[in-house]
């Protein structure tokens, strides 16, 4: 072969080459707009690390309720519209409940067994049966007795220490799961599981975030690199090591009741016993209500007509003589109003957890091509000027003028008041057990407490509350904030406390778990 014809060849595979790469980045004839792609890296430079939901909110305002987002050759479509997510998310649940695939959480887990992030395949389906058989509506009416006693101790821990809030949420919220599927209730904070579990979880939402690990699923090499010399291998393994130590030393808990003869009827007994029907270790545990009720309280200290209103209602129908139960929700219009207002105002997951497709899908004059990312932008949806009055306010009266909230002559196809849980049949499996605490445990803190702001102790001013400043991970913490929490008479203190001791017999079921 001659040199000129070799030199040729050259030649046509290099142009061959820069068309390849300068297409890499460019957004593909047929896909919703979206801002304009760098050739290679497409919108790589632009995604956000943190706080997405800000900037898939700006860039809607732009190139409208579906955008495309070009990482690479990977495409992320972003949907901000009540009636788009119903439309692909809910009605094409088919093709579009795959999770995408991660590099980092295969790092984290075996065989994508976390049902959150699974793949849609066999395991995911056996993951969500379990889910099912004990999150259930039908199941979780029989958690009802450990969700009231920990109730309980909330207001009782609110009552003794009302400055440690943060960590009576969360232990109540931690233990309550421990309790329905591992049998063990955690009555401290401090010392236990459920500190160990709350550093663990803070670690893996810090690997797990946008860019808290390079972009290996891009640029799959870097899958290679030495761990000397990539640190995020090495937190992934700590990770790794700390949430087997945690699991299996629940597990062990459990089969050691087991061979006591202990039994107290928790989940994680049953897949033991049935271990042939689901193939797996139930080891998830998780719950948003502790973000929520953090988000409730700082809500009430900056609106204080909202309190005094919602504590009227209570007053009329509960009564003084007796802390509110369950099925009392029904009877107040307004706590549900100020529950659904809450869920609006500050979603837990602002972007929900993300979807990817198994085939070509077609929305209005739009490809959604075959293994898109898929973003549900509930932060947008709820924010939106064209189905809500003055979105950025907090107003619960939105919620007892309209079932939905929305302004009157709003499009309201596919608008949910739980679309923070997600959707189709990704829809977060705890949802029953979530709403549950998130009822009974708002209507508790209002009838016993009242909330108001710290004053400075120079000044004696009171001590702001910033409803916008919150973390900007997959979960929208509020910033840690002060106030005041005060027993609303001494008669609801005793009867607390009473509450508290009457629930004592109900945790004595369940194995304590703490080394205070």
């Amino acid at each position: 072969m001659s040199s000129a014809v070799v030199l040729s060849l050259i030649a046509v595979l290099c142009a061959w080459l820069v068309h390849r790469l300068r297409r890499a980045g460019s957004r593909e004839r047929g896909l919703p707009p979206g801002p304009p792609t760098f050739p290679l890296i497409g919108n790589l430079h632009q995604f956000p690390t943190s706080f997405a939901h800000l900037k898939f909110t700006k860039w809607a305002q732009v190139y409208g309720d579906i955008i495309s987002v070009k990482l690479g050759p990977q495409t992320v479509i972003v949907l901000s519209s009540p009636r788009l997510v119903h439309e692909c998310i809910d009605l094409r649940s088919a093709t579009t409940s795959d999770r995408p695939s991660l590099h980092i959480a295969k790092l984290l887990y075996d065989d994508n067994e976390e049902i959150a992030i699974a793949r849609y395949g066999p395991t995911w389906k056996a993951l969500r049966r379990a889910a099912h058989d004990i999150l259930s509506h039908e199941a979780c009416m029989k958690h009802l007795p450990i969700q009231h006693a920990e109730a309980s101790q909330l207001m009782y821990d609110l009552l003794e220490r009302p400055k440690g809030l943060y960590t009576h949420i969360y232990r109540y919220s931690a233990s309550v799961i421990l309790s329905v599927v591992a049998g063990i209730h955690c009555p401290r904070f401090e010392g236990s599981i459920i500190e160990d579990f709350d550093s663990m979880i803070r670690q893996l939402e810090y690997i797990m975030r946008p860019g808290g690990s390079p972009p290996v699923d891009l640029i799959p090499l870097l899958k290679h690199i030495p761990s000397r010399w990539a640190l995020w291998k090495t937190k992934a393994r700590e990770v790794r090591a700390a949430q087997e130590k945690l699991f299996f030393g629940i597990l062990d808990h459990c089969v050691d009741r087991i061979k006591r003869d202990e039994r107290n009827d928790c989940f994680l007994e049953y897949v033991l016993d049935h271990q042939s029907r689901y193939g797996l270790d139930y080891r998830k545990m998780a719950d948003t209500t502790a973000v929520f009720l953090r988000w409730f309280v700082a809500c009430m200290v900056t609106h204080p007509d909202v309190q005094m209103r919602a504590q009227q209602e209570i007053d009329e129908i509960i009564g003084l003589d007796r802390s509110p139960v369950l099925n009392n929700i029904e009877r107040l219009p307004y706590l549900r109003a100020i529950i659904n207002e809450v869920h609006r105002f500050r979603p837990v997951t602002p972007t929900a957890m993300p979807h990817t497709t198994t085939a070509d899908e077609r929305v209005g004059d739009f490809l959604i091509p075959k293994g898109a990312t898929i973003f549900m932008n509930v932060w947008a949806i709820y924010h939106h000027e064209d189905y809500f009055d003055n979105p950025e306010l907090f107003d619960p009266e939105r919620y007892m003028r309209s079932e939905l909230g929305a302004k009157p002559g709003a499009d309201t196809t596919g608008l949910r008041n739980d679309l923070g849980f997600g959707g189709g049949r990704r829809i977060c499996p705890g949802s029953n057990l979530a709403s549950n605490s998130i009822s009974l445990n708002t209507m508790n803190l209002l009838w016993a407490f009242r909330f108001l702001p710290r004053k400075d102790e120079v000044t004696g001013f009171p001590i702001p509350i910033d409803l916008n400043s919150y973390t900007g991970g997959l979960v929208v913490f509020p910033t840690p904030f002060q106030c005041e929490i005060i027993p609303r008479s001494e008669a609801k203190a005793d009867l607390i406390r009473e509450q508290f001791t009457a629930a004592l017999p109900t945790f004595e079921l369940f194995e304590q778990h703490t080394s205070l």
